[in-house]
Parts: C-alpha cells; structure tokens; sequence
C-alpha cells in the first residue's frame, strides 16, 4: 500500500562536505547513512532534504511506471548510499536504522523505470558522480547510467573512486535527474560548486522531455532479480 507523503525534513550535512575547491563541496551518502555519530541510518524519505554550505538541496525518488509517479529517495545501509523505494515499512521519514525501511528490502536500489530527482535552490555546476553496484555483483564493461536524458558510462568492478562523469550545469529549482539506463545502481556521492558557472551554458532538458526518453528506454528492458 502506497504510504502518504513524508513531512520534508531539512538536514544539515556539513560534516558530510569536503573542500574540493573554494566553493566546491562532496555529498557522501553512504556516510549520511552509516557515520555512527552523525549518520540518519538505512530510511526512506519523501523527500530527502539536505542544506549543503548555505544551499538548499532537495531529492526524490520517482518512477515512470507508477502511476502516481510517488517513491522514496532511500538511504540504505550496507556500503550502498541513495538509491529509490517505492514502498516503506512505515508512515514517517524517521532517523534510525530499523525505523522505515523499504518493502522489500530488496527494492532499496535504482532499478527499471525508476529515477532520482535533484533539485538546488541555487545555479550549481554538478563536477562529479559516484555511483556503485555492490549488493549486485559489481558494474560490467558497458554499464551505464542515464543522467538527464544522457547516457554515460560508469566504472568496472566495484566502482569506489569518481566515475569521471560531469560537469553539468543546473539552474535554480530546476529538475536534474539520475536514471536507470541498462543496469541497477546506488547514488556514493556527488561533488558540485558555485564557482566559474558560465551564464551562456544551457540549463538541463526539461523534465518532461527526460521522462518521455526514459519511458521509452524503459519499454526495452528487462526486469533485473536483485541478489540478496
């Protein structure tokens, strides 16, 4: 049964930003997760709101074949980090690791149809992603991910280190997206900045054009059976 729409939390994650550059900060969410004196434990948020140096970010998670298109942005444990659910234990976003889980543990992951939106309350340049497969057996040569309607390339073996995706320019209260595209994934990290942002770069496609890529990427692929 389809829970109601969390209460949006907004969480200071300063202990999760590292310098990178003057304005540049790292979002690590497998810490945001797990850190045993900071961390918000394995849960599920709708949405997941975090204030970032000054900057509000918020994200969800959403699917194209659910047909109120509600999901949860989920944290999960196990050297994992952010990945989607649609469907949680209980009614609340609440911080602990057996307060709101996801129903099954096994839909924790970005999986068929399904997608991460972002959304910054201020112009930010997205330097890098993260991103892992470690509770299902590791990334293959020719495994992508689908970011704002483009396909990218992500690393082999069990991804640990920058992907060298980037860089991506988003506007304020615009949507940009992270997606399944041939393979299952969890969200590590993600660098952005504030700084040398051209004002001539273009925004990311609108949502609606992302969404009707991904349907129609989706209708091709086959449901993937986690590994537990």
């Amino acid at each position: 049964m389809k829970m109601s729409k969390f209460k949006q939390f907004m969480v200071a994650v300063s202990f999760l930003v590292f310098a990178s550059g003057a304005n540049a900060s790292i979002i690590n969410f497998i810490d945001l997760t797990e850190n045993p004196t900071t961390g918000l434990g394995e849960s599920a948020w709708n949405p997941l709101g975090l204030t970032v140096a000054g900057i509000n970010l918020t994200i969800t998670g959403n699917a194209t074949n659910d047909d109120d298109n509600e999901q949860f942005a989920y944290l999960d444990w196990g050297n994992a980090g952010l990945g989607v659910c649609k469907d949680a234990s209980n009614t609340g976003a609440h911080n602990g690791s057996s307060s709101n889980l996801c129903a099954p543990s096994s839909d924790d992951n970005i999986t068929d149809f399904e997608f991460l939106t972002f959304v910054f309350d201020t112009k930010v340049r997205i330097d890098n992603f993260w991103f892992n497969n470690n509770h299902d057996g590791g990334f293959d040569s020719g495994d992508q991910v689908n970011i704002n309607g483009g396909l990218y390339d992500v690393a082999t073996g069990y991804a640990g280190g920058a992907n060298g995706i980037g860089s991506f320019i988003v506007a304020a209260d615009t949507d940009f997206n992270v997606a399944f595209a041939n393979e299952q994934f969890y969200v590590s990290a993600m660098e952005f900045s504030t700084e040398d942002i051209p004002s001539s770069v273009g925004v990311p496609e609108p949502a609606s054009i992302f969404l009707l890529g991904l349907g129609l990427l989706g209708l091709g692929a086959a449901r993937r059976i986690r590994v537990l």
